[in-house]
C-alpha cells in the first residue's frame, strides 16, 4: 500500500549492486531508506575449475545455483556456452532463478525450485529425493554451507562445489556509518546474511553498534534469529515472508502497521 511506510528509515545492508529495487519498492511506500553495504561480492581468481567449467557440464546431472550472485559468477565464465540440453537446474530464491532463466531461458520441468526459499525447502523438492548415482555440481560463494551438499551425498548422489564468487567486508569506516545516519536513525535494519550481520557491527564502529542491537532487525531465516541474539541483539526480529525484495517489503509493511 502507498505510503504505508512513511516515517519509517530503513538501514539496506544488501551489496550494492542489488539495493537498488528494494531501496525502490521501499520509497515507493513512503520509507526513507539509508543504503549502507555489508558485504561486497568480488570475483574469484581464475582457477583450473573455472576455464574447464563449460567442458565439464556434461559430466553433471544437476547444476544447483545458491544465489544470484552464482549465477552472475558462474556465466561469467561460461559466457555464450551451449548448457547440454538435459541438465536440471537447482535454484534458491527467486531472484536466483530470475538470473538464471535470464541467461539460459525457461528450462521447464528441468528447473527444480522451491518456495520457501532455502536449502531445506530445496532438499525437500521431490526431484531431489532419488539422486543415487547422480552427479550434483553446487555453485556457491567461498565457504558457503555444506548443508546442500552433505544432504545430497548422503542419499547417494555423486557431490562437487564450484566456487564462482567470494564476499568481502566493503572498505567502510566507523566514521562513513556515523555520517550516513546522523540526520536519522534508522527504525529497523535490514539484513539478509549472517556475515553481513558480522560485517554491519564490526563497519558501524563498537558505540553504533551497541545502538544497532537496540532497535527492530529484518532477518530472512530463524537461522539468522539464532546468530542475531548470539551478536547480542536485544530488540524486536523479524523475520521476512521470503528472501525476496517483495517479501521483505510486504513484511516490513506488516510489522509498521503493528507497532
Amino acid at each position: 500500500m502507498s505510503g504505508d511506510l512513511q516515517g519509517q528509515v530503513l538501514l539496506n545492508t544488501r551489496p550494492a549492486h542489488q539495493q537498488a529495487q528494494l531501496t525502490a519498492m521501499l520509497e515507493a511506500r513512503g520509507a526513507r531508506v539509508l543504503s549502507f553495504p555489508a558485504i561486497e561480492i568480488v570475483p574469484v581468481a581464475p582457477a583450473a575449475f573455472h576455464r574447464g567449467l563449460a567442458q565439464a557440464l556434461p559430466d553433471y546431472d544437476i547444476l544447483i545455483f545458491v544465489s544470484r550472485n552464482a549465477v552472475d559468477g558462474a556465466f561469467a565464465h561460461l559466457g555464450d556456452t551451449a548448457l547440454p540440453a538435459g541438465l536440471r537446474y537447482g535454484v534458491i530464491g527467486s531472484a536466483t532463478r530470475d538470473a538464471l532463466l535470464a541467461h539460459i531461458g525457461d528450462p521447464g520441468e528441468r528447473l527444480i525450485q522451491s518456495d520457501p526459499f532455502n536449502s531445506e525447502a530445496l532438499l525437500a523438492h521431490a526431484a531431489l529425493q532419488t539422486v543415487e548415482g547422480q552427479r550434483i555440481l553446487i555453485l556457491r560463494g567461498q565457504a558457503g554451507r555444506n548443508l546442500l551438499g552433505d544432504e545430497l551425498a548422503r542419499r547417494g548422489a555423486h557431490v562437487d562445489y564450484g566456487e564462482v564468487y567470494r564476499r568481502a567486508l566493503p572498505a567502510a569506516r566507523p566514521a562513513d556509518f556515523a555520517a550516513l545516519v546522523e540526520p536519522c536513525w534508522p527504525t529497523l535494519v535490514i539484513l539478509t546474511s549472517n556475515e553481513g550481520m558480522h560485517n554491519l557491527l564490526e563497519l558501524a564502529g563498537s558505540e553504533a553498534a551497541d545502538r544497532l542491537c537496540r532497535i527492530p532487525w529484518l532477518l530472512i531465516s530463524e537461522r539468522m534469529r539464532e546468530s542475531a541474539l548470539k551478536l547480542g541483539h536485544n530488540a524486536a526480529i523479524v523475520i521476512a515472508q521470503s528472501a525476496s525484495d517483495t517479501g521483505i517489503v510486504d513484511t516490513i509493511s506488516d510489522w509498521a502497521q503493528d507497532r
